[in-house]
């Protein structure tokens, strides 16, 4: 069976107002797959279409997705940027395992975000903090750097990701076609 989890950074919450800056695949026990918005022609701008195109067609590939908040965000703002590009979107009744949705029912924590529940499980991976103003030197100024500090996050959020479903596997129960599992 093949899995993958997967995390998206963006330059808004709303993906009227924003791009995929990136995009990790990580397929289960293997090395990550980063996508950036500049692997074309170098250059960060505005038409994120030929990005998204390519991380549909690598999801596409998996019987089952694990994103943390992926139901509520990543699976919607990436069909989102499809359907503005006129790109088939990602499987809307595509099975996904979302921690989040197992931490809500399942767990009692102060949060239910990736890193408040990777540290409750001590998970070893750790998520990587990342300034603001980060973000808007990605965004604003081009600035390739800031980038990578952006992707480097990504990648930190898929291994921690995996190690955390693995944890809380005992809870997956029949993962629905509205991609939930709990």
């Amino acid at each position: 069976m093949k899995i993958a989890s997967f995390d998206l950074e963006t330059s808004s919450l709303l993906a009227d107002f924003g791009i995929v800056l990136c995009g990790v695949v990580k397929p289960w026990a293997e090395p990550p797959v980063v996508f950036r918005i500049d692997d074309f022609d170098g250059e960060v701008g505005s038409d994120d279409s030929r990005l998204v195109r390519r991380l549909i067609a690598d999801l596409g590939q998996y019987l089952i997705l694990v994103a943390h908040n992926g139901v509520q965000f990543d699976r919607k703002f990436l069909n989102a940027r499809a359907v503005r590009a006129k790109i088939e979107p990602l499987d809307p009744r595509g099975r996904i395992i979302d921690p989040v949705w197992l931490a809500r029912k399942h767990l009692n924590l102060r949060s239910n975000s990736l890193e408040a529940v990777s540290m409750h499980l001590q998970i070893v991976h750790r998520k990587q903090p990342v300034d603001g103003s980060v973000w808007q030197r990605a965004v604003l100024d081009h600035d390739r750097q800031a980038l990578d500090e952006i992707v480097e996050h990504c990648i930190q959020d898929v291994l921690v990701l995996e190690e955390v479903c693995e944890r809380l596997q005992m809870f997956v129960g029949k993962i629905d076609n509205w991609g939930s599992a709990n």
